[in-house]
């Protein structure tokens, strides 16, 4: 189904100040997707994240906790641990994951799924552009490195099967081993006591501009919806913030999973590699990051 998407911004003011926010729903959907009630919904979203950008604050900088909301922060696993587990980055010894098959990169109760199959969500393929079927690949099972993303070049080079990742954008490209929806299982604890476990530190709702080192898996994103914790319950929004760290660590400071797995409503997701862009998923359970290099007040 082709991929299409409904996306609004807004420009508020207040006291001679300026804020703005933008946001979209969509994927691969039949027009009946867009519904009276869904373009309210987008409404109500974009109005109520530019308002209480006029609360927000700058929080302190340093390491913290950092607690991952569910959902669009999905991001960070695609951008920041996904790469390194794209089959080329292995073969060419490039990524930090290219002798990790079989060691643990996790905790146990982290489980990460790369899905084509998944109906409606951007990452979406019947075929890869091989011609393999596409399939569900489970990356890192119960904490372990199990799989890297192969197209038909790095499958040869493993001697295994194609995995159905082998993307381009157009016929005018060539295949790499690309993405298609990236996800990690929910796991056992309450949204609300992962928060609870926080004596200070921050929520992140939504992020964007990132920035990634594939090989290293050094990365920077903006903090663009957020709030403080303090004393285990959310407080003051903020704004104004980055958060830094490196995705094989902070795979491996993933102390809490919730239950409440939710994939990205986002229907205008793209991902660069090589030149080339093809449209991506992705998703995320809440979870607890025990450290992270938050850049916000000295």
């Amino acid at each position: 189904m082709p991929r299409n998407y409904l996306a609004t911004s807004v420009v508020a003011e207040k006291d001679g100040r300026k804020e703005n926010a933008w946001y979209n729903y969509g994927g691969r959907q039949d027009f009946s997707y867009y519904t009276p009630e869904l373009v309210n919904k987008l409404a109500n979203e974009v109005v109520n994240r530019v308002v209480v950008l006029f609360d927000a604050i700058k929080p302190p900088a340093g390491e913290m906790p950092v607690v991952l909301g569910p959902g669009v922060t999905g991001i960070l696993l695609h951008e920041a641990i996904g790469h390194g587990m794209e089959a080329d980055f292995n073969r060419k010894k490039i990524s930090t994951y290219a002798n990790m098959i079989g060691k643990k990169v996790a905790e146990p109760f982290v489980t990460i799924i790369d899905d084509g199959t998944i109906h409606n969500k951007l990452g979406a393929i019947n075929i890869d552009d091989e011609g393999t079927e596409s399939q569900k690949t489970t990356l890192v099972e119960n904490g372990i490195l199990t799989s890297y993303l192969h197209d038909k070049i790095s499958a040869k080079h493993y001697n295994l099967k194609p995995t159905g990742n082998g993307r381009r954008e157009s016929y005018q490209h060539f295949p790499l081993p690309r993405m298609r929806n990236t996800y990690m299982l929910p796991g056992e604890a309450n949204p609300e006591d992962v928060i609870k476990s926080v004596e200070k530190g921050i929520y992140v709702k939504d992020v964007s501009n990132g920035q990634v080192k594939i090989g290293e898996g050094d990365f920077a994103f903006y903090v663009s919806q957020g709030q403080m914790i303090e004393n285990g319950k959310l407080t003051s929004p903020i704004k104004d913030v980055n958060i830094m760290g490196n995705g094989p660590k902070m795979l491996q400071n993933i102390t809490m999973v919730a239950n409440d797995l939710k994939l990205a409503e986002s229907g205008a997701g793209f991902c660069g590699k090589g030149g080339q862009r093809v449209p991506v998923g992705f998703g995320l359970p809440t979870c607890l990051v025990k450290s992270m290099t938050v850049g916000g007040t000295s």
